[in-house]
């Protein structure tokens, strides 16, 4: 319903190209990213959303961090690379490596006799000696953890299978199939589209003997779509749209619980904080260089705290001229960097340069008041 929906939107506020099938469209779009969730009790679907956290997380990482380190190699800046936290492990046993935990999952789904106990069992001999998973503390516990970016977050496996297997019955789809209803079979024509191929005469499988009974129940659920399968396919399609987009993050924070103004619960942020990655963004941020800017950039909005008799922006080149401002600013208080097209600085460096620009703007604005003020007076006297 949720597509229909913005199908509808985007159809009403399309406009036809006026520039002919040569016309580029640009376009936005918004993602609301999953929150980390970690409860009392954690299920299938703190599982699934956590793994998306995860991909969001590493993508995140990727961008921020990794690109960082690629622009000071670009500029030829000499500097220690920094080690961020990278969650890559994590993604391995959850959805990467052979045999992880959503494949078991899947897996064990697709076995007549599977149990959330065989299942935990398999998780068990597979990723016990992972330092990323937590097995469960006995032999009767439901419960197994995962180290998270965020933290380490423990799910009862008991309602997995159940819950994977969760998908839409054969005896619903031939209900909306044979429906009147334009509206519902819009809504689920994949679903009618998909459920028509698999049920067509090249895909039917013919079991003869009662003995095969078992074995015609295991090969329906194969052929059934898994929900964790599902989910992994449509996670995979939204990191591939990420990935040629530009992206642009802003982190939303709840002040507290309430919806009270000027209200800050210093716990919940800080949890918001961790679950977030923002953390490792900002210790990242520091040791590096954030501020950066082109050398006529620089040069532009800091020129007037060079001195032409030392260096001429007329004969010298720019960025002789933004370094020499940095002597003669920042001094031995912090090391900037001059790159092959930018310079480099750090967070104390762009408030320092603000504030003596502030005071030689104000410095020279009194010089010229002075100046005009002295004669207007002198010509008052003289005539």
């Amino acid at each position: 319903m949720f597509v229909w929906i913005v199908e509808k939107i985007n159809t009403a506020v399309n406009k036809s190209p006026s520039n002919g099938p040569s016309y580029v469209r640009k376009s936005i779009g918004l993602l609301d990213i999953f929150g980390f969730e970690n409860f009392n009790k954690n299920s299938f679907e703190q599982l699934c959303i956590n793994f998306a956290n995860e991909q969001l997380q590493q993508f995140f990482v990727n961008h921020v961090f990794k690109l960082e380190q690629d622009e000071y190699s670009r500029e030829n800046i000499v500097w220690k690379n920094i080690a961020f936290s990278d969650n890559q492990r994590t993604l391995d046993i959850l959805a990467i490596k052979p045999l992880n935990i959503l494949a078991l999952v899947d897996e064990e789904s697709t076995f007549p006799k599977g149990t959330d106990i065989t299942m935990l069992n398999k998780i068990n001999q597979m990723h016990g000696k992972s330092n990323k998973y937590l097995p469960p503390k006995n032999n009767h516990d439901m419960e197994f953890g995962i180290q998270h970016f965020a933290g380490a977050v423990y799910y009862d496996s008991e309602g997995f299978l159940e819950k994977n297997r969760d998908s839409m019955s054969s005896d619903v789809m031939k209900l909306v199939e044979t429906s009147s209803s334009k509206l519902l079979k819009q809504i689920f024509r994949s679903d009618i589209t998909s459920n028509a191929v698999k049920n067509s005469p090249r895909n039917s499988r013919i079991m003869m003997t009662p003995k095969s009974t078992l074995r015609q129940v295991s090969e329906t659920r194969k052929q059934m779509p898994t929900l964790s399968g599902q989910f992994r396919q449509s996670l995979d399609s939204l990191m591939k749209a990420l990935s040629v987009c530009e992206p642009y993050f802003v982190r939303c924070f709840k002040p507290n619980e309430h919806k009270e103004p000027l209200v800050f619960d210093r716990e919940l942020c800080m949890t918001q904080l961790r679950y977030s990655g923002m953390m490792e963004t900002i210790r990242i941020r520091r040791s590096g260089y954030p501020i950066r800017h082109t050398f006529q950039q620089f040069l532009n909005r800091y020129r007037v705290l060079l001195r032409t008799s030392i260096c001429d922006p007329k004969k010298e080149p720019a960025d002789t001229c933004c370094d020499f401002i940095c002597k003669a600013v920042i001094h031995e208080k912090g090391d900037w960097k001059i790159g092959e097209t930018k310079i480099f600085l750090k967070d104390f460096h762009d408030s320092l340069l603000e504030v003596e620009r502030e005071r030689e703007l104000h410095r020279k604005a009194a010089i010229i008041q002075r100046a005009m003020r002295g004669y207007k007076h002198r010509k008052h006297f003289v005539s």
